[in-house]
């Protein structure tokens, strides 16, 4: 229990560190990390509304985003995804965090977040690193499809590299 408050000490710790950041050195990554497993990863993720959503499990396509609700690189993005929601047609987006549910409660509210594809969720740091593998910085996004990964990008990003992404 102590390690793994620490871990998630660290995590954290990490996430404020990459969003800090003014401008990512290395915006965008289109291949998979080769230590991030090449299918959909194994974490739970209990929602808004409560329930909890087992990845591994999710059939559709679908984007996860890890995100910190007060980073602004995590809320400028948000922005973005907000004013193209088109983009997002035909994929389950999940924003997922370690913080508490008030915070990501706000952060959907904030950026109108609130379409039936729209999930926001709250999972356990240790959990998700054995999962993805270790994230550096936020926002971080996988892409994932017939449940294998295609795709992850690190950092903010403008809406054309947004784009080819999710084509």
């Amino acid at each position: 229990m102590k390690f793994e408050k620490l871990l998630t000490g660290f995590l954290l710790i990490i996430v404020v560190a990459g969003c800090g950041k003014s401008k990512p050195e290395k915006e965008v990554v289109l291949d998979a990390v080769p230590t991030v497993p090449n299918e959909m990863p194994a974490f739970t993720a209990t929602q808004i509304d409560n329930t909890k959503v087992f990845f591994k499990d999710v059939k559709a396509k679908t984007l996860i985003v890890f995100f910190n609700p007060d980073c602004d690189h995590c809320q400028r993005e948000a922005k973005l995804m907000a004013e193209n929601m088109n983009m997002l047609t035909g994929y389950e987006v999940y924003f997922i965090t370690v913080d508490q549910m008030p915070a990501i409660i706000k952060f959907q509210k904030d950026y109108n977040l609130e379409a039936p594809n729209i999930h926001f969720g709250r999972a356990e740091g240790p959990e998700v690193i054995q999962a993805v593998g270790p994230i550096s910085e936020v926002p971080t996004l996988f892409l994932y499809n017939d449940q294998k990964l295609k795709g992850r990008l690190q950092g903010e990003v403008g809406i054309e590299k947004l784009r080819e992404f999710l084509k």
